[in-house]
């Protein structure tokens, strides 16, 4: 059945009658029916495109999916068999499908007819969509004329019509694409046809003028995936909604960074290249205030039956160096770092017996400690290390 989404997706507004409402049986958590119409405005998933939202009678649709040759609506009340049923569709969110999926097949088209690359599927997703294509990957200049090309399609005010014919017996299919029409398949076959680019079999809603997908964007980076690679994408309002938020980065970034957009990557590298001295001039230190405090600890044990040894901001290099230098004393060493209040880690240096009577009643102590939990470092003892 071919519905009338189907032959004119600018419906906003249809009218039809209940064919059946029934409880729905797979859901256990929420009293839900599945409601049939006699036809629908409302889009059923399918062909990589999401189900449409809207309203029936009022009642909000939370669902719409494809039942063999019927369309399910799935609502929170019941609606009786036979009544009117009012649907209002979501436009918003139809027309920013529509302008995903009518640029989808532009994109894919172009990409075979120029490179030769096939489209395996695509999915449009919630903030940007992908093709798939049977290649290892394109390349930067490949993307650019893709884009390019695209963009001057839309420009060109290139008329996007639906055909639906009787039956894959039709003389007039053999110039459309139809991969993917199952042998046994019965009754009407729909194609969308991009005048003069593409003729290809489709289930969804589409433009009927590409200048209404108004522009296309493509990423630059490619995901490789076995078999082909994945090609990300934006087309119509979300272009626009990207474009403004990369603006609101720029600005924010400009009042961080103190400099303008075209100078970011050369503040920001420069940050980061005073990061890593200063990481590398505290690394440092930190060696050196370990080697002082050991030193000290050596030249004042006196009686001393147990080293404990704290530093909030040490790290597992300030551990391992006080370790090196301590840990020949025949005495239990414990070291911790990390805030009073807040994660943290730490080690004890023991005989195996202390080892196994000091450590879980150490990690118990630490986990409490303040709210916060310190990380246990596995626990060494001077038996096993020998």
């Amino acid at each position: 059945m071919v519905f009338a989404c189907q032959k004119d997706s600018f419906l906003k507004e249809f009218k039809t009658e209940v064919v059946s409402c029934k409880p729905a049986k797979q859901n256990k958590k929420d009293d839900v029916f599945e409601v049939v119409l006699e036809d629908t405005i409302l889009f059923p998933e399918g062909g990589g495109q999401p189900d449409d939202k809207g309203m029936i009678n009022g009642i909000e649709v939370l669902q719409v999916f494809r039942r063999g040759r019927q369309a399910v609506h799935v609502l929170s009340q019941h609606i009786d068999e036979g009544a009117q049923a009012s649907l209002v569709l979501d436009w918003e969110r139809r027309f920013d499908h529509m302008q995903q999926h009518s640029g989808q097949h532009l994109l894919s088209a172009l990409i075979e007819n120029k490179f030769g690359y096939k489209t395996t599927s695509w999915e449009l997703g919630r903030v940007r969509s992908h093709i798939e294509l049977h290649c290892k990957c394109l390349t930067p200049d490949e993307i650019a004329c893709i884009e390019s090309s695209a963009n001057a399609a839309i420009r060109g005010h290139v008329p996007v019509c639906v055909h639906v014919y009787p039956d894959k017996t039709d003389p007039e299919l053999e110039e459309a694409q139809t991969r993917g029409l199952p042998d046994d398949h019965i009754g009407p076959i729909r194609v969308i046809e991009i005048k003069g680019i593409d003729k290809n079999m489709c289930c969804g809603t589409h433009v009927d003028n590409l200048s209404q997908v108004q522009a296309v964007k493509l990423f630059p980076d490619v995901d490789s995936m076995r078999g082909g690679c994945r090609l990300f994408f934006l087309c119509g309002d979300r272009v626009f909604k990207h474009l403004g938020r990369a603006m609101e980065n720029d600005r924010a970034l400009s009042k961080c960074l103190s400099c303008g957009p075209d100078e970011h990557t050369t503040a920001v590298e420069r940050i980061q290249t005073s990061l890593r001295l200063a990481n590398k001039s505290l690394k440092s230190q930190l060696r050196e205030i370990a080697y002082l405090e050991a030193s000290q600890i050596k030249s004042s044990l006196g009686g001393r039956t147990f080293i404990y040894i704290h530093r909030e901001n040490g790290d597992m290099d300030y551990i391992n160096t006080i370790v090196n230098e301590l840990g020949s004393l025949s005495i239990p060493l414990l070291v911790t770092v990390g805030p009073d209040k807040g994660p943290g880690q730490f080690l004890l240096l023991a005989s195996e017996a202390e080892v196994n009577e000091l450590g879980p009643r150490l990690s118990e102590l630490m986990e409490g400690k303040g709210g916060g939990k310190k990380k246990p470092i596995p626990r060494q003892s001077r038996q096993s290390e020998t």
